[in-house]
């Protein structure tokens, strides 16, 4: 009873081997090098994996072990080539020479010389093919071809076995096809599914930059259009001076929206922070304050503003600038008559916390998700590319935006910034 648990042990411990060093192999290591780095990879892999089943055999007779290896010799020659059958076949049998030099290294040296040729012999086809069933039948037939040898050349090597002994040691064998399947099946579909994930990964960029191109072409379109209309109304004489001066100022303006809707683009594509200086967000919020008021009166609500003691941030003031107003418009829009917007500044140890709360409608908690992603706006005539620019903005300035909100209630942006190392303007420690 105990011989067969140990034999058991032996038998799972040459199975954990194989496993594990090929699946952190297909795991963690596949498709990240160049071809010749992979062949090194799996060629390592298969050396210690080999050595180790190796290293604890199952010995049935004097002189004669019997163990895994013939598995990771195998898996190893038909992923890595024929370049690496070579170097595990003379890992293989300059191992199995230390170990012992007797009628075991010869059994070992006629079996694996002739496995060696046998898949060589069938790796091309085997690496061109993408068919699942056909790699799976050249595998288990090198491996039974195998066995097969093994069993035939240690009856004429005379092995002294008992009939429980050859039973064992077909039991052995006999599960080392079921063990090769498995773990043919475990390569393929490893790679399947990285090579789906892969493609699904590709369509989604393609799908972005298709959204991306549809939003551009879609928001640029409008204004070129309205200024081609009114630069052919420009070629008739008859206009009078006055309308000549309207065309062209709406001309204009509709070019700069143009021209403005494709630096948010390119900010949201590449943000970047040209002027990088030492900023007291207080002065910052008080500016942005003063900007909006205005907007904010014309539709009959107030606007609130709470600070804290000088507080210092590094980054783009313009940037800040867009980021807050472009929020605090929002907001304002957001809400109706006698709406309140309530912009609080809090500080911790290493943050600057911007709290802008508006009394508005809310958002769903789908709608608060899809923020910031591309074209996505609550607004019917909104593009979506303020938020976008917004958030790539904060993003690049290494800070993060929370969203609180609840429908009928309102909605609270919570932007967190890192504050300057040092408040003294002099010696600040600009990092961004």
């Amino acid at each position: 009873m105990s011989t067969i648990i140990f034999d058991l042990q032996i038998f799972l411990l040459n199975l954990s081997f194989v496993f594990l060093l090929f699946f952190i192999y297909h795991k963690y290591m596949e498709g990240k090098f160049n071809k010749v780095s992979n062949e090194i990879l799996i060629g390592l892999i298969s050396a210690i994996a080999i050595l180790l089943c190796m290293t604890f055999p199952l010995s049935i007779s004097p002189g004669f072990s019997f163990d895994f290896r013939q598995v990771p010799f195998i898996i190893g020659i038909l992923y890595g080539g024929r370049k690496v059958g070579v170097f595990l076949l003379i890992v293989l049998l300059t191992y199995r020479f230390m170990i012992g030099f007797d009628a075991g290294f010869y059994t070992s040296l006629t079996i694996y010389v002739l496995i060696f040729f046998i898949v060589c012999y069938i790796t091309e086809k085997f690496q061109s093919t993408t068919d699942f069933k056909q790699k799976l039948t050249l595998a288990l037939t090198v491996n039974a071809i195998g066995i097969l040898l093994l069993l035939v050349v240690s009856y004429l090597f005379k092995v002294n076995l008992s009939t429980g002994g050859w039973i064992s040691l077909t039991l052995f064998y006999g599960s080392q096809i079921i063990t090769m399947y498995l773990f043919i099946l475990f390569i393929e579909r490893a790679k399947r599914e990285s090579y789906v994930l892969s493609e699904l990964k590709e369509l989604e960029k393609l799908k972005v930059v298709s959204e991306m191109a549809a939003s551009i072409s879609h928001e640029v379109r409008n204004p070129l259009t309205v200024t081609k209309g009114f630069l052919q109304l420009l070629q008739d004489k008859t206009i009078p001076e006055e309308k000549k001066d309207f065309y062209l100022r709406l001309s204009l303006n509709e070019l700069e929206r143009a021209e403005v809707i494709i630096s948010d683009y390119l900010t949201f594509a590449k943000p970047s922070l040209e002027n990088i200086e030492l900023l007291d967000i207080n002065k910052e919020l008080e500016y942005v304050v003063k900007v909006v008021t205005p907007y904010a009166t014309m539709r009959n609500q107030f606007i609130t503003l709470n600070q804290t003691n000088p507080t210092y941030i590094v980054g783009d003031r313009q940037k800040i600038h867009q980021c807050l107003i472009n929020m605090a418009k929002n907001g304002i829009e957001a809400m109706a008559d006698n709406g309140e917007l309530t912009i609080t500044l809090t500080q911790t140890d290493r943050d600057a916390v911007i709290m802008i709360r508006d009394t508005g409608t809310g958002m769903s908690d789908e709608q608060a998700q899809k923020l910031g992603t591309p074209y996505y706006s609550t607004k019917t005539t909104g593009t979506g590319l303020g938020t976008m620019v917004v958030y790539s903005i904060i993003k690049a300035m290494r800070g993060t935006i929370v969203v609180d909100t609840k429908q009928g209630i309102g909605t609270c942006f919570t932007i967190t910034l890192p504050k300057a190392k040092n408040d003294n303007k002099k010696e600040v420690s600009i990092e961004v």
